[in-house]
C-alpha cells in the first residue's frame, strides 16, 4: 500500500433471500426469478429458455377418512389403567346387550366412554360393584365388604354430570346414558325405590324431548342428528322395557314416543318383533292393573270389555306377524334365533292369559287356561333347559326375562304338576331381572302352593275360597333383616356391605283370602318367610 493513498473501496454484495421457487435458469444463474409464469422477466429480456421445476411444487392435499375401529376382544390401549372399563368390555356389555342384537352396550356406551367422563367414571363403578355382587355369591355369609372404590367412581360420575349440565344444558344424550347406568346400580344393590327414581327421571326426560319436537319449531338450541339416532335407537327400546317394570310396581309414569313402523306391516326382524310387543305391553299392563282392581268390586263395565277386545284383537295380530315372521326368515333353523322366539312367546303367552281374566274377579278363571300355561311352560323349558347344570346366576339384567312369567304359573295355574314344573324353572331363571328378584321368588310361590293345596290330596284343584289374591312378584324391597343375619346396621349404611340376591334373610308377606266367597269380607294374614 502506497503511503497517503486512499484505501482501495472494498466491493460488497448485496444480500437478497433465497428463491426456491423460481424458475431452473434463474437458479442455474444464481439471480433472483420473479416467478412471472409463463416465462419471467429475466429469461425473457435474454431470450433464454425458461423453466419450471414441477417436481418441488406444492403436493396436493390428500383426501383423509377418519375410520372408527370398535373396540377387539384384546385389551385395548384405552382400558390398560382402568379394571372397571375393561372388566365392563370384556365380561359385562355382551351379556347386557342380551340376544337381540343391541349395540347399546358394546357400542354406544364404550364409545362415549372415550370422551365423557360422567359416563366413564360411571361405568367403572358399575363394573366394581358387579365384582362384589359376584364375590358375595361365592361367600357362605352371602355378603362381602363393599369395595370402596364403587363409591368414589359413582360420586365422580355424579358430579361430572352435574358439570356437564350446567355447560350443556340441552344436551340429552349423555344424561340419559348415565341414568341408565345409574339404574344399573342400584339393581346391583337391590335398592327398588332409587332405581325407579333413576328410571322415572328418564322417562320424563324423554317425554320432555317428544313435547319439545312437537312443539312450534323456533329459535332455540337443536339436538344433533347423531344424538337424535342414538336416543331413538338405543335408549327408547331399553325405556320402553323398563316402563313395563315400572307400570308393574305401580308407577304411573308418561307414555313414551316410539318411531315403530306401523303394527300392521311385516315385522322387519326378530329385533322389530320385540319393539312391537314391549309397545302392546305397555298398553296392556295399566289396563289390567286397573281392570282387576274393578272387577274385584264388580265394576267392570262396557267399556272395559270394550277396551279388552280391542287389546286382545291387537295382541293376537302381533303373534301372526311374528309366525309370518319365523316363517319368512326361517328363524327356527338358527339355534340363537329360536331362543329369542321361545322368550317372545313366553312374553306372548302369558300376557294373553292375563289380559282374558282381568275382568273378572274370580280366581280359578285361570282354569280355562291350563293348555296356554303348558304351552308357556313348553316355550320356557327351551330356555331355562331343566337338568341341565345351571349357569352363572347374573346380577344384572335390563330384560324381562323369564322370570315374571314362571312366577305368574307357579301362582295362577292351579294344576298341581304344571306348577310345580313353572317352580323348578324359578330356580333356573337369572337371579335378578331389573328389580326381580328369582329367590325371592321361588321362595315365595313354593309357600303359596303349600298354603292353598294344605286341605286337598292328590290332583285334585284348590277351590275358590284357598285361592290367594294379589301376590305381587316380590323385590328386594320386601325383604326384612332379623338380628344375626346380616352385620348390624346395614340396611341403613348401605354402601359398606354388598348383599347377594340369594343372602339369607326373611320375606314379609301379606296373604289375601276370601274363605266366605267373592261377596264376603277379606281375611288378610302376615307371613315371615325365611330365604
Amino acid at each position: 500500500m502506497t503511503p497517503g493513498l486512499d484505501p482501495r473501496p472494498t466491493r460488497t454484495r448485496e444480500s437478497t433471500s433465497k428463491v426456491r421457487t423460481g424458475c431452473s435458469t434463474c437458479k442455474s444463474r444464481r439471480v433472483k426469478c420473479d416467478e412471472a409464469k409463463p416465462v419471467c422477466r429475466r429469461c425473457a429480456k435474454g431470450g433464454r429458455k425458461c423453466e419450471y421445476n414441477t417436481a418441488c411444487a406444492a403436493p396436493r392435499p390428500r383426501n383423509v377418512i377418519t375410520i372408527y375401529l370398535p373396540p377387539a376382544r384384546s385389551q385395548s390401549v384405552f382400558f390398560v389403567n382402568d379394571r372397571g372399563l375393561d372388566f365392563f368390555h370384556q365380561n359385562l356389555a355382551a351379556k347386557l346387550d342380551g340376544q337381540f342384537h343391541s349395540e347399546f352396550w358394546r357400542k354406544l356406551v364404550l364409545q362415549l366412554s372415550h370422551s365423557e367422563p360422567s359416563i366413564r367414571y360411571a361405568v367403572s363403578a358399575i363394573s366394581v360393584i358387579y365384582q362384589d355382587v359376584e364375590a358375595s355369591f361365592r361367600h357362605p355369609a352371602g355378603y362381602v365388604d363393599a369395595n370402596p372404590e364403587a363409591q368414589q367412581q359413582w360420586n365422580t360420575a355424579v358430579r361430572s354430570l352435574s358439570a356437564r349440565i350446567q355447560t350443556h344444558p340441552d344436551s340429552n344424550l349423555v344424561p340419559l346414558v348415565c341414568c341408565l347406568l345409574f339404574t344399573g346400580i342400584e339393581f346391583l344393590r337391590g335398592h327398588v325405590e332409587s332405581s325407579l327414581l333413576h328410571v322415572r327421571s328418564g322417562i320424563n326426560i324423554l317425554a320432555a324431548l317428544r313435547h319439545n319436537s312437537e312443539a312450534a319449531r323456533g329459535p332455540g338450541p337443536m339436538l344433533p342428528p347423531s344424538d337424535i339416532k342414538a336416543i331413538e335407537e338405543h335408549i327408547v327400546p331399553i325405556f320402553s322395557r323398563l316402563k313395563i317394570l315400572c307400570s308393574l310396581a305401580g308407577i304411573i309414569t308418561p307414555p313414551i314416543y316410539t318411531s315403530t313402523a306401523n303394527e300392521m306391516s311385516p315385522q322387519e326382524d326378530l329385533g322389530d318383533s320385540r319393539l312391537r310387543l314391549v309397545e302392546v305391553l305397555n298398553a296392556c299392563i295399566p289396563f289390567i292393573g286397573k281392570a282387576s282392581l274393578k272387577a274385584v268390586l264388580f265394576q267392570i263395565d262396557i267399556d272395559d270389555l270394550v277396551e279388552q277386545a280391542k287389546l286382545q284383537i291387537r295382541l293376537d295380530a302381533w303373534r301372526e306377524q311374528l309366525d309370518e315372521l319365523v316363517e319368512r326368515t326361517q328363524a327356527a333353523s338358527d339355534p340363537a334365533q329360536q331362543e329369542a322366539v321361545n322368550l317372545l312367546l313366553v312374553h306372548y303367552k302369558v300376557i294373553y292369559i292375563w289380559l282374558r281374566v282381568c275382568t273378572t274377579a274370580e280366581e280359578t278363571a285361570t282354569d280355562a287356561y291350563h293348555t296356554d300355561f303348558e304351552e308357556l311352560l313348553q316355550y320356557a323349558e327351551k330356555i331355562a333347559k331343566p337338568g341341565v347344570e345351571m349357569a352363572a346366576a347374573q346380577p344384572l339384567s335390563f330384560d324381562i326375562h323369564i322370570l315374571g312369567p314362571l312366577y305368574y304359573t307357579a301362582l295362577k295355574c292351579r294344576h298341581p304338576v304344571t306348577r310345580r314344573r313353572a317352580l323348578e324353572m324359578l330356580q333356573l331363571a337369572p337371579r335378578r331381572e331389573g328389580l326381580w328378584n328369582a329367590h325371592h321368588a321361588y321362595v315365595t310361590a313354593k309357600r303359596v302352593i303349600a298354603l292353598e293345596e294344605r286341605h286337598i290330596n292328590g290332583n285334585e284343584f284348590p277351590d275358590e275360597t284357598s285361592r290367594l289374591h294379589g301376590l305381587p312378584l316380590p323385590d328386594d324391597g320386601s325383604r326384612i333383616y332379623n338380628q344375626g343375619e346380616i352385620p348390624f346396621g346395614a340396611r341403613k349404611f348401605d354402601h359398606g356391605i354388598v348383599l347377594s340376591p340369594a343372602c339369607p334373610g326373611t320375606l314379609e308377606f301379606v296373604f289375601r283370602t276370601k274363605p266366605w266367597g267373592l261377596l264376603g269380607a277379606w281375611q288378610t294374614t302376615t307371613e315371615y318367610i325365611k330365604l
